[in-house]
Formats: C-alpha cells, structure tokens, sequence
C-alpha cells in the first residue's frame, strides 16, 4: 500500500535521524538512516515542485515575477541550477505519474531527470508520443536505479525515432563540432566538442582501450594519475604519434574493434521494440541500422543477447577477461553475482566459476562478476560457487553451513518476467 510523504511522517524520521549517535552505528543501521533522509529528500523536492508551479502560475500574470530568480535566489542556487527545477514541473506535466511516485517516496527527482533529458531534444508531440507510456515509466522508475531508468527511458525515445534514425543520425553530424582555447587565467589549453554518436562512440572507445593500458601500467614516468588525468595522457597519446608508421595500425583489424555495443537479437533482427536492449556502456545513443552496418564493417564488436537475456559467448583462449567479456558480465549483472551484495558491478572483477589453473575457461559460462571480499570468500574462504550456464544462476554454498544461496541476474528475471 502505497503511503503519501507529508510533513507528519517526515518530522519523525527527521527526529530519530536527528537523536542518533553516529559513532555508534552500524552498516545496517546507517542503511536505515540514508533510507530515512531519502524519503526527506522526496518530500522536500515534491514541495518544490509545488512551489515552483505556483510562481509560473504567478509569472503568467505578473510578467515582474521571474520563477528562476526567485528560485535561484531563495534556494541560494545557481539560475542554471534553477531553471533545471522550472524543467521538472513540465516534465511531470507531461508524466504525472511519476509525480505521484515521487510524493509517495516510490522515486526520485533523479528518475524525473533522467526523464527530462531523454526528451530534451524531442518536438513537442513527440514527448508527447512519450509520455503516454507514464505508466510504463511509473512501473520501471519504482523499481530500478535511475541509471538503469536512465537507459530504459532513452529506449523509448529511441523507438519514437526508429523509422527516421538514419536521417537523425545525419542531422547530428551536421551539428558535429571542436574548438579549442587558452585559459587566460592557468595558460592551459582548452577544448570542448560535440561529435554524432557513430564518430563519439568509436572515439570513446578507442580512448578507454589507451586509458585500461596507462591505467594497468599503474603509474605514468613513476607517479600515479587520476581517471581524468589517465584520459588526457590517453588523448594526447593517440593523436600526438611520433611513429611515422602511424597509420598502419589505425587501418588494421585490432585498431578498429576499439567498441562493444550489448543489443539482445530481436533488436538486432527486427529493430526497436518494448523491451529493447541497446547499450554501449557509455550515454551514447547509435540508431539500429547504423550498429548493424558498423558491426559489418568490424568498427564495433556486438555482444547479442538471447530471447532469454543470456549473452551469447564471447570467450577467448586466455586467462583474463577481455574488455568485451567485461563488457558482456556488466550487461547482465547491475552488482556483485552473490546474493544481497550491491556492490556495483563497475568495482567488481571477472571471476572463474572453474578455475584457471584447474583446466576452467576464459568464456561466459564460467565467468561472474565478483566484488573484492567475495572474490576472497570464493578463493581463500572455502565458498563455493557453481553456475548454471543456461538460466545463469548463480549458486552459493558457505562452508559449515548448510544454507544454500541462489540468484540470477537482472536482465534474466527482467526477460523471464516478460
């Protein structure tokens, strides 16, 4: 049942949150308290909303009342972080449903966002095309995380475009541009580009392939770099080649599959549908027809799941996982493989079910993503693990227990629920 957040109920949780020795808490006690300040933080944007749709209402007759001012100034915020709040109030007119969802504590403003920026670039009737899946919305928001509700959002925009995505793919390389500049105040350089998402995706890859070699060498003429620092050296190390021979691996086969895109087969076959799934493990969006020509010309590796959400393998005959194999787990898995850990699986490491050194293989059935304390349990702490390659769930026995742990994958429950 659901229950409306309003000032009765969030005063008590402000208080007991309030009353607590921080000191003292445990995990699972802090997981309760961030819980807590979460519904606070629902309230208290669903009265911004409300007051934010009062002033336009105000505004409409009264051309003196500027509702980004009054936020901007009011909330101590800045106008863009102002007009961002103005944008929310039409997103939800558009989807009150998600309205509904964010009052009673079942979302938050980052699903509304992420909403927000799906259909930024969209006409009006066309976010109106969107908008009348708010219940579907509603439905996928209250139970995913709003990067998972992020990408689905962005599936449905990317099905309003599906007879016409060749044509919007044209439209974003005419608006394709990169200018640089010296910052008068630090003498560096400076730039700052827009590219469509075929030339963006192969240059992000090719990018992150020269960022993984920097980053597993450690460090860089003996000191350590930051992840910003890493994709800077990285940048300045592709482009700026002092091999005369440079061109040669550019053209060669290894060169070019610098890019994995994860799209289950309908998708692959037939187009967009409602549960499709294209992801290119960054926010680049890349029509269907131009995946299916770019796989052809070998510029990207597609990794294609099945009807049951299982990825097809993309084994290889050697000891560490491949960034595609990487890729592939991270398609199917949102946190660690064992059960109740949520862990990201962005900060988890593949891990073989047989092991390497016991004749076990580097390929899907015999890989899940694990975090670094259940990376020891199975290796040092006796645990064992075994995995159905089929259904890919994943089994979990403890030593000197006898309770037995099972789970399966997001994308797996997602496609047998369907």
């Amino acid at each position: 049942m659901s229950v409306v957040i309003c000032a009765k109920t969030v005063c008590p949780i402000v208080e007991k949150i309030d009353s607590l020795t921080v000191d003292h808490l445990t995990a699972e006690s802090v997981r309760h308290a961030l819980e807590g300040l979460a519904h606070v933080t629902s309230w208290v944007e669903s009265q911004k909303l409300v007051l934010t749709r009062r002033l336009q209402e105000l505004a409409s007759s009264s051309p003196s009342v500027i509702p980004t001012q009054v936020i901007a100034t009011a909330c101590g915020i800045t106008r863009s972080e102002a007009k961002r709040g103005v944008t929310r109030v039409s997103t939800l007119a558009l989807v009150p449903q998600l309205e509904t969802a964010l009052t009673a504590g079942h979302v938050s403003i980052a699903h509304v966002d992420a909403v927000t920026h799906a259909m930024s670039h969209l006409s009006d009737s066309e976010k109106q095309k969107v908008a009348t899946q708010g219940n579907w919305m509603n439905m996928v928001a209250s139970h995913t995380t709003p990067d998972n509700f992020a990408r689905a959002v962005r599936r449905a925009v990317q099905q309003v475009h599906s007879d016409s995505g060749l044509t919007q793919l044209e439209q974003q390389r005419r608006r394709t541009f990169l200018r640089h500049w010296v910052d008068r105040d630090s003498g560096m350089v400076c730039m700052r580009g827009e590219f469509d998402p075929e030339s963006g995706l192969q240059i992000v890859g090719r990018l992150q392939n020269a960022v993984d070699r920097l980053f597993h060498e450690g460090t860089v003429n003996g000191e350590s770099r930051s992840p910003d620092q890493l994709r800077a050296l990285s940048l300045c190390a592709l482009v700026i080649d002092t091999n005369t021979d440079s061109a040669a691996p550019i053209a060669s086969a290894y060169g070019r599959a610098d890019v994995s895109v994860i799209i289950d087969l309908k998708t692959l076959q037939s187009g967009v549908h409602k549960h499709s799934l294209v992801h290119t493990g960054t926010d680049i969006d890349v029509p269907i027809e131009t995946i299916r020509r770019i796989a052809c010309e070998a510029k990207i590796i597609p990794i294609v799941l099945g009807n049951d959400g299982v990825v097809l393998d993309v084994g290889r005959s050697s000891r560490l996982a491949t960034r595609h194999q990487r890729r592939a787990l991270e398609s199917m898995h949102t946190t660690c493989a064992i059960p109740q850990c949520h862990i990201p699986v962005s900060q988890c490491q593949p891990h073989h079910i047989a092991y390497w050194n016991l004749g076990g293989t580097t390929d899907m059935a015999n890989l899940v993503p694990l975090c670094n304390e259940h990376h020891r349990c199975a290796h040092e702490g006796g645990w064992k693990l075994s995995l159905n390659a089929t259904t890919r769930q994943l089994t979990v026995r403890e030593p000197g227990s006898a309770r037995v742990r099972t789970a399966i994958p997001e994308s797996v429950r997602v496609h047998s629920a369907g």
